[in-house]
């Protein structure tokens, strides 16, 4: 079970990423419904969600290999495996809080209604920006400390290894809108 753990964790977010891409959708449908091509579109888009935790667990592995390269620490796969999987949790708990958001909303709603309307925990669609960013600030908090905990790093260098890819990619990206 020890083994599988990381997997099941990564499972669970990918089942979570898919069913609040495929309620999302629901709550959108309307007159589009009737088009094959919508269809189409709206099940490639539940795959594509569905995939994104896998994308993202790859992309940890790979950018920490190459921060632990970088900052010549001596890079544990299996160990970090259980990091990425054990910061995830925020992530799990974000995806949970946001489906009972979204299955507070009635389908027929206009958008501005839909985002202001808030669900029996006080939050609405308005609010989930915010809330997701906690959450995902919870997993990078939860990476430095494992990391730092697991291979026996300072936390700068722990730091390094959670937060320079990510933010290296954020910047680029910024980079790019900027043009």
């Amino acid at each position: 079970m020890k083994k599988k753990l990381p997997f099941i964790v990564l499972l669970i977010s990918c089942i979570l990423f898919y069913w609040i891409s495929n309620r999302s959708y629901a709550l959108q449908g309307s007159d589009l419904e009737t088009m094959q091509l919508f269809k189409l579109f709206r099940g490639i888009s539940n795959l594509i969600a569905f995939f994104v935790p896998v994308v993202l667990f790859v992309f940890y592995m790979l950018t920490s290999e190459l921060m632990f390269t970088l900052l010549d620490e001596k890079f544990d796969s299996k160990k970090m495996i259980w990091t990425i999987a054990l910061s995830f949790i925020p992530v799990l708990f974000n995806c949970l809080v946001y489906l009972i958001v979204l299955y507070d909303i009635h389908p027929g709603q206009s958008s501005a209604q839909m985002l202001n309307q808030q669900s029996f925990i006080g939050l609405g669609l308005s609010d989930m920006e915010e809330v997701s960013y906690i959450f995902w600030f919870g997993f990078y908090l939860l990476f430095v400390l494992i990391t730092q905990h697991e291979f026996g790093m300072g936390y700068g260098k722990a730091v390094a290894v959670a937060w320079v890819p990510t933010l290296l990619v954020v910047s680029a990206r910024l980079l790019i809108s900027l043009q």
